[in-house]
């Protein structure tokens, strides 16, 4: 009989002030760190934890995963006695993670216990918390080997996804739910600060290893799941391997099929595919990392970032643009100068990060080694969104988060709300391809063309809720460009956009009142082992 394996996330809970989260520290990727600061214009979504999910569909045995548990719920589970528990978490849940071991050993105590994730990087984890086994790197060969399971396997996609929640305080029930693919884990290029490069020893790990397999799951889960916006996750830099970007890219011209894929991307590898081939092979979102105008990482050498973002978007695709703040050459002078360089090449959505050192990095090898980490900043407090926890030579910890503060403001009272920008760029590539000499890419302008009647009711209602007179002329503008190629808004679309002016000024008032913090849904997931 084969042994009884539990995977699972950290317990909610999130984005309080306690001892086991803190109040920034919201699990939304766009909400938290891309668009937090637009309010009611913000992006809601909650997603599936892919990793535990990618492991317990390639065990071969049977395995059950539980995605954010509550307290109460991971409790009654452990309670059936599983003969593994592998807890999966980054480090700024420490404490979660501290607990869960507690309760196991309390109420379960013949469980062997398995910590992974980031969290497993944090130095002598074995030695603070009763672990049984810390798993580093490629979790499905590590547990296949810990449960003696042979080590080569077929990786076979779980149904994972992303949950459109909320859109101008519209809850949107029975959305579909975008698919995800995890298409692999690390990247080779090892810049100093990246924690998934490091964490898998700088090794570009390929679960799909040829772009004809890739396009077969891709329809495979378009079809499943009735959605053509399909995110491409785990591997860090997708184009990596150009053969398999270039298979992939035929195989969907060859289907005369639309998709709209997210991806990860350096700008050199971008460069060196080409954005035509990127736009052929359905690229819609691509988070490319800008880092620095003071950084020297390679990939960005040579490159004139505002210029590729700008043929990105003749092409359709949106742009998220990453940029690090603190790093060492940083002053109060030329950090600004740097966030309006990255303003500059008006990216869809933008990421202000801090240089954020942590476990297994050079960089927190570097600052330690230095003695610029500071003492006594529990794991809970060290993610890039906040305070720093290393010391700076020209800004204090108050003064760092004070700048990033402007940055994200900066960047939405100067290029608007998102939404608006994703309708600017989808506006721009269907006059830039609608007369192209590629049939593919006609078909892609012919795709944006078909969304424009929901656009021309995102920018009414926008216009009715724009905080101010700048975001309204920026708004109007888009506005005025798609209704003069694809007509003036009807009165029902009129009505709709009015409907959503509502529904947004309800969720401005019950976040002033009560906050703006969603919790993810609990989903237990049971894996047969075929």
């Amino acid at each position: 009989m084969p042994p009884r394996v539990l995977l699972t996330s950290v317990f909610k809970p999130f984005a309080v002030d306690d001892l086991y989260s803190r109040r920034t520290s919201i699990v939304e990727l766009f909400h938290n760190q891309l668009t937090q600061y637009q309010g009611v214009f913000s992006l809601r979504t909650s997603d599936d934890s892919y990793g535990i999910h990618a492991i317990g569909r390639n065990l071969g045995i049977p395995c059950t995963v539980l995605d954010f548990p509550t307290r109460q719920r991971f409790i009654r589970e452990i309670e059936k006695g599983y003969d593994y528990v592998g807890i999966s978490s980054i480090v700024q849940n420490f404490q979660k993670v501290k607990w869960m071991v507690e309760q196991i050993r309390k109420i379960s105590p013949k469980s062997k216990i398995i910590v992974g994730g980031f969290c497993a990087a944090v130095p002598d984890l074995q030695k603070i918390l009763d672990v049984d086994y810390v798993c580093v790197g490629e979790g499905i060969s590590f547990m296949r080997g810990l449960l003696g399971l042979p080590q080569e396997f077929e990786f076979k996609n779980p149904d994972v996804r992303t949950d459109f929640r909320e859109l101008m305080g519209v809850p949107l029930f029975g959305i579909p739910k975008a698919p995800q693919i995890i298409v692999g884990v690390g990247c080779s290029y090892g810049c100093d600060f990246c924690c998934p490069s490091h964490f898998f020893g700088r090794r570009h790990i390929r679960f799909f290893t040829s772009g004809k397999a890739l396009f077969q799951e891709i329809e495979r889960v378009s079809k499943k799941f009735g959605l053509n916006q399909i995110s491409l996750i785990g591997d860090d830099n997708f184009l990596l391997d150009l053969d398999r970007a270039e298979e992939l890219r035929r195989c969907v011209v060859k289907s005369g099929r639309i998709f709209n894929l997210l991806l990860f991307g350096s700008a050199d590898k971008v460069v060196e595919f080409g954005v035509e081939r990127l736009a052929e092979m359905g690229a819609s979102v691509l988070w490319l990392g800008r880092e620095s105008r003071f950084s020297s990482y390679p990939k960005n050498r040579g490159i004139d970032m505002k210029a590729l973002v700008e043929e990105l978007r003749r092409y359709g695709i949106k742009t998220i643009l990453s940029s690090i703040l603190l790093l060492d050459g940083h002053t109060k002078e030329n950090i600004r100068q740097d966030i309006d360089e990255h303003l500059a090449c008006r990216p869809v959505f933008s990421q202000f990060a801090h240089y954020a050192p942590l476990p297994r990095t050079p960089l927190w090898e570097r600052m330690r080694t230095e003695g610029r980490l500071l003492d006594g900043i529990p794991w809970e407090d060290m993610h890039a969104f906040d305070e720093p926890w290393f010391y700076h030579p020209h800004f204090t910890a108050r003064e760092a988060r004070a700048v990033q503060e402007e940055a994200y403001r900066q960047d939405f009272q100067e290029l608007g709300p998102c939404w608006a920008r994703v309708i600017d760029v989808e506006y721009e590539s269907w006059n830039c391809l609608k007369d192209s000499g590629k049939a593919h890419l006609r078909a892609r302008a012919d795709f944006f063309a078909r969304q424009m009647w929901k656009h021309k009711i995102l920018l009414a209602a926008m216009d009715y809720l724009a905080p101010t007179e700048r975001m309204r002329d920026i708004i109007g503008s888009v506005r005025h460009r798609v209704e003069k190629s694809f007509g003036r808004i009807y009165p029902l679309q009129k009505a709709a956009a009015r409907g959503l002016f509502v529904t947004g000024r309800l969720r401005q008032w019950r976040n002033r009142l009560w906050g703006d913090v969603r919790q993810p849904p609990t989903r237990m997931t049971h894996y047969r082992g075929d």
